[in-house]
C-alpha cells in the first residue's frame, strides 16, 4: 500500500463564493499544500534546503485534474489524504481525496516533476530525474 499523508484543516468564509459554497479552485490550492505536507511527512527537507543542497527547486505542476463530488462550506473541518499512485522517469503522479468526516468532497489528480533551474536559461526550470533516495523515503 503506498505511504499516505493526512492534511487537516477548517475551511474559512473567505474560502466560499457568494453561494457560500467552497469556490473550486481553492481544492487546487489545498492540493498544492497537500502535496507539500505529504513530502515533509516523509522526511523530505523543505524546498529551500533542497535547492542549496542539490539544486532541485520543487515539484512543479505540469496537469490537474478534479472530480468534484459533494459541496462544502465554511466552519466544516475537512482532511485530504495524499498519495503518490505512480512514479514515472522525471514525473509522479499524486492523489487527492478531501473529506468531511465519511464524505468525499473532491478527488483531484495532479503529475509534477523534480525540477532544477536550468543552466542554458536561468529564466526556465526542467524536470529532472526523480531522485532515488526521494523515492525511496515516498514509498
Amino acid at each position: 500500500m503506498p505511504q499516505s499523508n493526512i492534511y487537516s484543516m477548517r475551511i474559512a468564509f473567505s474560502d466560499c463564493d457568494p453561494a457560500q459554497i467552497v469556490f473550486f479552485a481553492n481544492y487546487f490550492k489545498w492540493f498544492d499544500t497537500s502535496s507539500r505536507e505529504f513530502f515533509t511527512a516523509c522526511g523530505i527537507p523543505g524546498w529551500r534546503e533542497t535547492t542549496a543542497e542539490r539544486g532541485i527547486i520543487g515539484t512543479p505542476l505540469v496537469d490537474a485534474q478534479a472530480s468534484f463530488k459533494n459541496s462544502a462550506t465554511y466552519g466544516e473541518d475537512i482532511s485530504i489524504e495524499t498519495s503518490i499512485e505512480e512514479w514515472r522517469g522525471k514525473s509522479f503522479v499524486m492523489r487527492h481525496i478531501a473529506r468531511r468526516g465519511d464524505t468525499v468532497l473532491c478527488e483531484g489528480r495532479e503529475v509534477r516533476v523534480f525540477a532544477k533551474q536550468d543552466p542554458d536559461d536561468t529564466l526556465r526550470i526542467k524536470a529532472v530525474p526523480i531522485p532515488d533516495d526521494i523515492r525511496a523515503l515516498c514509498e
